[in-house]
């Protein structure tokens, strides 16, 4: 039983980090696109170039979806 609660806790883990991975690329997509119309340069020029952003958003959606795909063969595997 206590292999069936780890299997449990790794899924949640995937779950949470595909949340976080999401969360990740909205928010540098957004603040991509904020600079490209011309709000928050100010903020963003900050912490790097704007195109910084653009790329940063393309890893976490590639990430977001390589974690989708590993938890979706991991539930068929379950089933």
């Amino acid at each position: 039983m206590p292999v069936k609660k780890k299997f449990e806790s790794e899924k949640d883990l995937l779950t949470q980090l595909t949340g976080f991975t999401g969360i990740g690329w909205t928010t540098s997509m957004l603040g991509y696109l904020g600079t490209m119309i011309g709000y928050g340069n100010n903020l963003v020029i900050r912490f790097g170039d704007p195109q910084s952003l653009l790329y940063l958003g393309i890893g976490f959606f590639v990430a977001t979806l390589g974690l989708d795909r590993i938890r979706d063969a991991r539930s068929n595997d379950d089933e």
